[in-house]
């Protein structure tokens, strides 16, 4: 079981780690309020990954007084990262529903942060399974708390790839929260429950950012300098073969461009022949494969 834990703590310290490079890419090409914010809980999160992780290598390779010292400082460090992100889940939450913070809430949510922190430093001292189970389900109370929050305000999202994410980050937390849960009856797979949960979580962002930056990409395709009478210099373009290639562009035909330019049909004729010969095209198609190149 170790060894398996051990594997889904790497395996999702990578993909996290890959998340979190990714977010920090795109906040820096969307600033806005709530990439800063998720930047700081995905942070958290694998920092918590790292610990977990730090903690079963610890407690496998080490042995002694060591292990004993190792292992009290990462439980604290997880146990302080836990409560923080017991208060910042929700106010992540508002943010990304679009609602302020309301005070109830704030209070309820900074309480449970500081049950979490006692119970876990109890537990820690005493080892009282009961505390253990506390902070388990003060842990998918707000994480649930949050998730049924979201899922009634999800509408208030006005993108439309935001929504969809969010949708799948509920689905997947809706999923693995029963799982978390049965750490409770078996506490030997609590370990490898929040492993499992972190992976699928940066997985389902990962897409949502890929597939933001494949969305830009197309926006940025879509959005290209529109040709210009300079861009064609080069083939020696006159400005009344630029119209011509302009309307060629449309999908006119010769007849319809003569009459768009109220010019006859065998001149529109000739200025088309100047222009393939001038291009070095046999065919108005090889003439529009050359147009859509990046100008």
């Amino acid at each position: 079981m170790n060894g398996v834990t051990l594997l889904v703590y790497m395996l999702a310290f990578a993909i996290g780690c890959m998340t979190l490079a990714l977010a920090v890419v795109y906040c820096i090409q969307s600033p806005h309020t709530w990439t800063k914010y998720f930047i700081i809980c995905h942070a958290s999160l694998l920092g918590c990954m790292m610990f977990l992780a730090l903690q079963l290598i610890s407690s496998l390779f080490l042995s002694g007084q060591t292990s004993v010292v190792i292992g009290y400082v990462i439980e604290g460090i997880i146990i302080a990262d836990i409560t923080f992100l017991t208060v910042f889940i929700p106010y992540f939450t508002t943010w990304v529903i679009a609602q302020p913070w309301r005070n109830p809430y704030r209070l309820l949510f900074f309480c449970l942060g500081g049950i979490y922190l006692a119970c876990g430093v109890l537990n820690v001292i005493f080892e009282i399974k009961i505390l253990s189970d506390i902070t388990i389900l003060l842990f998918v109370f707000v994480v649930g708390f949050c998730l049924i929050v979201m899922l009634k305000n999800i509408n208030s999202i006005e993108d439309k790839r935001a929504r969809a994410t969010c949708f799948a980050t509920i689905i997947v937390s809706a999923t693995m929260l029963p799982a978390i849960m049965l750490a409770l009856f078996f506490p030997a797979i609590k370990p490898l429950m929040y492993g499992i949960y972190f992976l699928a979580f940066s997985i389902t962002i990962m897409t949502f950012l890929f597939m933001e930056f494949t969305g830009r990409s197309r926006e940025m395709l879509q959005a290209k300098k529109e040709l210009t009478l300079a861009d064609l210099e080069p083939y020696h373009i006159t400005e009344r073969e630029f119209g011509v290639i302009q309307l060629i562009s449309k999908g006119l035909t010769n007849k319809e461009i003569a009459s768009e330019l109220n010019i006859s049909a065998n001149t529109v004729n000739n200025h088309v022949a100047n222009i393939f010969s001038k291009a070095k095209v046999r065919s108005r198609i090889d003439l529009l494969n050359l147009l859509k190149q990046p100008w």
